[in-house]
């Protein structure tokens, strides 16, 4: 039987032999699916996890890895699967889903979804997946926060910041900083990126809904308008307490709305 390593490499070899590009979404033509990704590579879900399983590190990790050293297969790729559950609690909240093609593009999105609202008083909480694969974009909100900050309004918009993982292989698996929602132009907001590190992840999907669902229930929401804007690059995992439907009831009964922003690897 042929190795996990073994069957990496082959992989890796057939990718680079292949110039096939598959579009999706509005990504343009070089944005694929995962799972058409892995398609073409003769492989799956399974096979990924397993690797990274063996390699102690996430398969999102992998993924990347797998996606620079096939370069002309694919420009961008989005976790498809995790895109009708994420749209669901955008669309079931009020809120929007985006999907942002990288780092820089979600930033730019983040603060297009900050300065939406900024005619009204607004509380915000970002959370953020800091799984492994997720350095990249903790690195691109933490260089261009001021950004960010500046499309609120200090006197009225209160904010907050969280993190979450994969609550069951990472310990910690989720975090919220302990003031709670503070003034926009606070050094805390700063601070508190600045000691979210990714790490961890396992398989695919992590525990977005139980994070959502302890954001919602924990902050004390009071402005006008309410959003809760979560980056992720993956689905939420069906092994936690709570589901999307409790979560889109949780944020119905807070008057909050979800913006999920799902970025590609």
């Amino acid at each position: 039987m042929r190795s996990i390593s073994s069957t990496w490499m082959a992989m890796v070899l057939m990718a680079m032999g292949c110039d096939m590009k598959v579009p999706w979404g509005d990504t343009g033509d070089g944005g694929m699916c995962l799972d058409e990704f892995l398609e073409v590579l003769a492989s799956d879900r399974g096979l990924i996890e397993a690797e990274a399983e063996a390699r102690g590190v996430s398969s999102s990790e992998l993924i990347g890895e797998l996606l620079t050293e096939t370069l002309g297969v694919a420009d961008v790729l989005f976790d498809c699967s995790a895109s009708e559950s994420l749209s669901a609690l955008g669309d079931g909240t009020g809120g929007s889903f985006y999907q942002a093609d990288s780092a820089e593009d979600m930033v730019d999105t983040l603060i297009s979804v900050t300065e939406a609202d900024k005619d009204t008083q607004q509380d915000i909480v970002y959370l953020i997946d800091a799984t492994g694969s997720m350095s990249d974009d903790i690195t691109a909100v933490r260089s261009r926060l001021s950004e960010v900050i500046a499309a609120l309004d200090p006197a009225e918009d209160r904010v907050s910041m969280g993190w979450y993982r994969d609550k069951h292989v990472d310990d910690p698996w989720f975090d919220r900083n302990n003031s709670g929602l503070m003034a926009s132009d606070s050094s805390q907001i700063s601070n508190y990126l600045d000691d979210i590190h990714a790490s961890g992840g396992g398989d695919f999907p992590e525990s977005l809904y139980d994070a959502s669902y302890r954001v919602l229930e924990n902050v004390h929401w009071e402005a006008e308008t309410r959003l809760l804007v979560v980056v992720t690059d993956a689905g939420a995992t069906d092994k936690d307490t709570h589901t999307a439907e409790d979560v889109v009831a949780l944020a119905d009964e807070k008057g909050v709305q979800v913006v999920p922003i799902l970025v590609g690897f």
